[in-house]
């Protein structure tokens, strides 16, 4: 399975892709603000294998694409039906290796896996969560559709003890198919 946009391929994240993951996964800079394995290599080829593992199983509840641009992994972007006991609603999240921020590339591979999430899951809804220091992913939200649903959550970052504030976006499958005029 792979998803096109205008500049982007994306496509289930599969082993052999952990150094390039790892190249991102691994920047403290980049994931301080995310529950992803950062601290050694073979954190990032575990992630890799369990991602690998859930796109062959037929309980699949992550969707995890990696996000390749001219051939090279630039992220990652997933949506999660893990987060919602009956799997009714996904959780979409991104992150770009930051050499390529700033140019777009984040909001492409949202909308694709959001379009992939309707199309695809049998859901209604999608929600996405940032840091409110996050503006960048904020605008990503803004940019695909969603609107903010609540201003005042908060999020605790289990290997700092940081707390910080917390914005959820949604975005209603109807309300999708009325933006691609459906």
């Amino acid at each position: 399975m792979e998803l096109k946009t205008k500049r982007l391929t994306l496509r289930p994240i599969q082993l052999g892709d952990e150094k390039e993951i790892h190249e991102y996964a691994g920047d403290k800079d980049i994931t301080m603000m995310f529950y992803l394995p950062n601290d050694t290599f073979e954190e990032t080829c575990e992630f890799v294998k369990d991602n690998a593992r859930e796109w062959e199983s037929e309980d699949q509840t992550d969707y995890e694409f990696v996000i390749l641009y001219e051939g090279k992994i630039i992220g990652g972007c997933d949506a999660d039906l893990g987060h919602s006991e009956d799997h009714s609603y996904a959780t979409l999240g991104w992150i770009i290796n930051k050499k390529y921020r700033n140019m777009g590339f984040a909001s492409e591979a949202a909308q694709a896996v959001l379009d992939f999430s309707f199309e695809n899951l049998g859901i209604n809804k999608v929600y996405a969560q940032c840091d409110i220091n996050n503006p960048a992913s904020y605008k990503v939200m803004m940019n695909i559709g969603m609107t903010c649903v609540n201003d005042k959550g908060t999020r605790t970052y289990p290997k700092t003890g940081k707390v910080s504030g917390e914005y959820t976006c949604l975005i209603t499958k109807d309300e999708w198919m009325q933006k691609k005029g459906q």
